[in-house]
């Protein structure tokens, strides 16, 4: 599979035929639940897109031996077994009888449901009802099975070793002929030996692997049988014999799932996968924003973003996006406005590891940057830099606050914290003028547990100098 246009790592599950773009799964998210009518379209040309799969690899059928060995023991394919179990005990009249040749050809129909869901990666096994109203499957079954092992008897009388030849072919195709009707419903599809060579060429050897294990499964219960068996024994070969059934069935499902795509046995698959409404319009607007960005087109991504906030305000990616796109477009009081807004919502929030990121992103850029307007903001934002070690960039924030700033109420908090960034690099001078500031200014805040440490801290560095 060809890669994306604008992640080169990921798959083209979109392609547009207009303008010849691949998209991925991330550039076009969502799912069929999603998508309106006509939808999803280029972002470039308008055109509608073609969905070309979403190129993950699957696991290979026997490394989904936990699911497949399990799969049986789910609800409600337990209770068929169980029925099946009871039926085998309770066979002692016509009525009984018919209720056994009942439950049996409704766990043969139900193996071929298995076979499709799992091929469509829906380990959720169907409920038996199901198999009740597939009256046709069961016939197309039985013509396949009157195909592959009665047919070739007809030759017995023209040659032996012919007839016991389409005998050994028959069995040896059998997994595969079962595996194509459970897909695509077709007697005559089952029936088709272009088929079946598609089949067993693209699977290759796990092929083999598949049918020796089908065998193996399958030929168990006979192994275990006894026609002396107490009801108990028979009631456990049975519901074995079931059990072994249905495992059969989720191999061969599972060896579909893997192959499916290769083999085009037109597996009914939704067009990527489906989100939560708010989540798939996030989702969108940041593939869209990718694209355009990606396209030059830095206008047309700010215009999706804003789309975006507009009714996911506080999402983290999309403000992100904002940002760096109004710097890109030298928007710059635009810019400072969106990081003021967007670093004081992550230090209100708690987040006050993302608003350092923010900032130091923002000081690369402009190495000179703080927030004049805002001095609680320098304030909260110089705490969390001091507590990540950032002194020399906490320093910035706080240097000639009361210039700035004269009025503010916690000015004295501000300067006691500058006090203990300057202690930190062992300068005295400079912390005892701010130390002495907060005493005489803001005496509450100098008596306060900070303020006493702080006065300590400078008392042990004065005595060590």
């Amino acid at each position: 599979m060809e890669a994306c246009g604008y992640h080169v790592r990921k798959p083209a599950s979109w392609v547009c035929e207009g303008c010849s773009k691949r998209y991925c799964t991330q550039c076009v998210p969502g799912g069929e639940r999603n998508f309106k009518a006509g939808q999803p379209r280029c972002h470039l040309c308008s055109q509608r897109l073609d969905w070309r799969g979403d190129g993950l690899p699957r696991l290979p059928f026997w490394k989904r031996s936990k699911d497949i060995l399990s799969y049986p023991l789910r609800h409600p394919a337990v209770w068929l077994l169980l029925t099946f179990g009871v039926a085998n005990v309770i066979v002692s009249n016509v009525i009984t009888l018919l209720f056994f040749l009942f439950i049996s050809t409704l766990l043969s129909v139900y193996g071929m449901l298995v076979i499709a869901e799992v091929a469509k990666d829906n380990w959720e096994p169907p409920s038996p009802m199901e198999g009740i109203s597939e009256g046709g499957l069961l016939l197309r079954q039985l013509g396949l099975m009157f195909v592959l092992f009665v047919g070739p008897f007809a030759f017995a009388s023209t040659s032996l070793v012919i007839s016991l030849g389409l005998l050994a072919l028959a069995a040896f195709i059998l997994p595969a002929a079962l595996m194509i009707l459970a897909v695509s419903r077709s007697l005559l599809d089952a029936l088709n030996p272009l088929l079946w060579l598609q089949l067993v060429v693209t699977v290759g050897a796990s092929y083999l692997l598949l049918w020796l294990a089908v065998m193996a499964v399958t030929a168990a219960p006979t192994l275990l049988g006894s026609a002396n068996a107490l009801p108990a024994l028979v009631f456990l070969g049975a519901v074995f014999s079931a059990y072994t059934t249905l495992v059969a069935a989720a191999m061969m499902g599972a060896l579909l799932n893997e192959k499916a795509r290769e083999l085009g046995l037109g597996v009914d698959e939704d067009r990527g996968r489906s989100l939560a409404e708010n989540e798939y319009e996030v989702a969108e607007v940041l593939g869209a924003a990718h694209i355009y960005a990606q396209e030059g087109r830095l206008e047309d991504a700010l215009r999706v973003v804003n789309r975006g906030l507009a009714s996911a305000p506080v999402h983290m990616e999309l403000n992100w996006r904002r940002l760096r796109l109004l710097k890109l477009l030298g928007k710059d009081a635009a810019w400072l406005d969106h990081l003021a807004k967007f670093t004081r919502h992550q230090i209100s929030n708690g987040n006050t590891g993302t608003a350092v990121q923010i900032w130091l992103e923002a000081i690369q850029q402009h190495p000179n940057l703080r927030f004049d307007d805002d001095p609680a903001l320098c304030l909260s934002l110089a705490h969390a830099l001091y507590e990540r070690g950032r002194i020399h960039e906490a320093q910035k924030l706080l240097i000639n606050l009361h210039q700035r700033a004269p009025r503010f109420k916690g000015l004295g908090e501000a300067y006691l914290l500058l006090a203990r960034l300057y202690l930190e690099q062992g300068t005295a001078d400079a912390a005892t003028r701010l130390v002495n500031f907060v005493k005489k200014n803001f005496p509450d805040v100098h008596d306060s547990e900070q303020g006493r440490e702080t006065s300590a801290l400078l008392v042990r560095l004065q005595a060590r100098n």
